[in-house]
Formats: C-alpha cells, sequence, structure tokens
C-alpha cells in the first residue's frame, strides 16, 4: 500500500467559515490504484471510505452531510475516512467541524485518491463546494 504526501500539501490546514470560497487545498494527491479497489463508487457521486485505495466501509454521496457523526445517513464514517473519489463534475469541499465548519480541503471532479496524512480521519461533514 502506497501513502501518497507531497510537498505541495505541506502547507497547514485552512480554516474559513463555510461560505468563504474553497481554497487551492486538495485532501491529497491523484494515485494510480487498481479500478478494482474502488469498484463500488457509482457514477455522478462523491465517494470516502475509511480505508486506504477505496477499501472499508463506503459513504456514497449526491448532495453530502453536514454532520456524520448524526444519526441521519451512512454510519461509521465521522473522522474515519482515509481515501475518496469524486466522480461528480462539481468540486466537493471536506470539513473538520459539523455544520461545514473548519474546511480541510477539497477534491476537483475526476480525482480519486488517499487522504493526505494530515487530513485523514478529520472529515466531519462534506458537500459540493459552495
Amino acid at each position: 500500500m502506497t501513502v501518497l504526501a507531497g510537498a505541495a500539501f505541506a502547507a497547514s490546514l485552512v480554516a474559513l467559515p463555510a461560505s468563504a470560497a474553497a481554497p487551492a487545498s486538495p485532501m491529497g494527491e491523484q494515485a494510480e490504484v487498481g479500478a478494482a479497489a474502488w469498484s463500488a463508487c457509482p457514477a455522478a457521486r462523491m465517494c470516502i471510505w475509511t480505508g486506504l485505495d477505496g477499501n472499508g466501509g463506503i459513504g456514497i454521496f449526491q448532495l453530502g452531510d453536514g454532520d456524520l457523526g448524526d444519526s441521519s445517513g451512512p454510519r461509521g464514517l465521522n473522522n474515519a475516512t482515509e481515501s475518496g473519489w469524486n466522480r461528480t463534475g462539481q468540486t466537493w469541499c471536506f470539513y473538520d467541524g459539523t455544520s461545514y465548519s473548519s474546511l480541510l480541503g477539497t477534491m476537483a471532479p475526476g480525482e480519486r485518491y488517499n487522504w493526505h496524512p494530515t487530513k485523514r480521519n478529520k472529515v466531519t461533514s462534506l458537500r459540493v463546494c459552495p
């Protein structure tokens, strides 16, 4: 298993209000990973996994979730995700706090990768970037 980290991701995390524009701070780095590891993610959805390389428990989103720790939506993802694939045509924002607070980073359309080590197991809410 390869953990990807680059100099571009060494910058500290950015905390902006939910209404602020998304920064150019990706959640990780594009990876060359076998398609079989990611096959559970349907087209036109944002998928996140509890393991690296698209493995483990999966959350599949069309609009996002303001609190992965509450009783609605998928269980077991709050502060427990390590990889993702954006199969939508929009950039997604990932947050450390509930209600889209404390922006961790973004993921552009078509990207799939393991989260940067400093951003793993921190996502509490996610949505299409405003």
